[in-house]
């Protein structure tokens, strides 16, 4: 599976709740208070919400067996967050996903100003729906109405049971702040149950709104992954989350080897670091922004192309069409440059740019 095809799977109706979940893991990520016992530390932690923060992700996945993809992923995600109470927070994240040792990488971002919702690729910012934003907003409006704080908790997601046998290791110093080191086993099996809750409860906003692992399904892949790992680091003065890391090491089941396109062993890194908590930040919408519609119709042409390009000629096949007079790369390049010359209430613009492609 290219990035690229992954990329338009991810329908436009999830796009809120990606932003939602986002910001609802930072919301639950704050602490407070002067114990310094590996519990206590915890509870407070998992417990305050933080009210901004620059935020920095970066992830590695390496994945043996999956078809088309020979190296390790890498992924950057950074921004500024602010958090919101009763409606979705501002959010402006750059993500960048490569291999690792790969010149080039793919570029995308998210933006939020919390009315609003944006995804951004190749330059070009695309609009989320309007209404599904308004909807997702009333929701957490509703939410915080009956006593909801913005937490994991709202959603029905225990984060701070997902943390076991922890005890603090030591002092480090995290952006500027000294803190204390906690480090803990991941209770995989939680984290799933909570998850498949998530989307038994999110009523199709998060697949098809059904949870999908039963009981022993859950217990055999809480088995296959080895070393669950998970550290924070929570500021000594202020008791604020500066960082987390999570490691796992996954082997896939050979009867569950199919059904996940070959994938045999995962490896994943995840580091979330908070900087300038606290601090002012700024985030506002994008000028000659597109309907989001426009960027899964481009999205879908080029996963189609590429397609057909590794059928026609074998894989890196140059400038395959899509088919006998389908579009070319060259034809959706051209696409993609003549709607950034154009303005985005022009539909006689919109429509010239449209006839480029065959």
């Amino acid at each position: 599976m290219t990035i690229r095809s992954a990329l338009r799977r991810r329908r436009s109706a999830v796009l809120p709740s990606i932003v939602a979940a986002l910001a609802l893991a930072l919301a639950g990520c704050g602490g407070g208070g002067d114990e310094q016992d590996a519990e206590s530390l915890l509870d407070k932690a998992f417990a305050t919400p933080i009210p901004s923060a620059n935020v920095d992700i970066s992830a590695e996945l390496d994945l043996d067996g999956l078809a088309g993809l020979g190296e390790p992923l890498r992924v950057r995600a950074s921004g500024p967050y602010v958090r919101a109470r009763g409606r979705l927070p501002q959010l402006d994240i750059d993500v960048e996903i490569r291999t690792r040792d790969a010149d080039g990488a793919l570029e995308t971002g998210f933006l939020s100003t919390g009315e609003r919702v944006f995804l951004e690729f190749g330059g070009v910012y695309y609009e989320q729906d309007p209404e599904q934003v308004a909807a997702t907003n009333r929701r957490l409006a509703r939410d915080r109405e009956r006593g909801g704080d913005g937490s994991l908790a709202d959603l029905g997601l225990d984060a701070r049971a997902w943390v076991v046998d922890a005890e603090v290791v030591g002092t480090e110093d995290v952006g500027g702040a000294s803190t204390d080191h906690v480090s803990g086993t991941l209770d995989v099996a939680a984290v799933l149950e909570d998850l498949d809750g998530l989307v038994r409860e999110s009523g199709g906003a998060l697949g098809d709104g059904r949870g999908q692992l039963g009981e022993e399904q859950i217990e055999r892949l809480a088995s296959a992954v080895g070393d669950p790992s998970f550290d924070v680091y929570v500021g000594r003065e202020d008791g604020v989350v500066r960082r987390l890391t999570v490691r796992l090491d996954v082997t896939v089941p050979e009867d569950d080897r199919q059904s996940l396109g070959g994938l045999e062993r995962a490896a994943i890194r995840l580091t979330l670091e908070l900087d300038d908590v606290g601090g002012d930040q700024a985030v506002t919408a994008p000028r000659n922004a597109r309907p989001i519609a426009e960027l899964t119709s481009l999205l879908g042409g080029l996963d189609a192309l590429a397609a057909d390009s590794l059928g026609a000629g074998g894989e890196g096949a140059p400038d395959a069409g899509a088919g006998e007079g389908g579009a070319t790369a060259d034809d959706f390049e051209a696409y993609g440059d003549c709607l950034e010359q154009a303005a985005p209430n022009d539909a006689e613009a919109i429509d010239r740019c449209s006839q480029l492609l065959p």
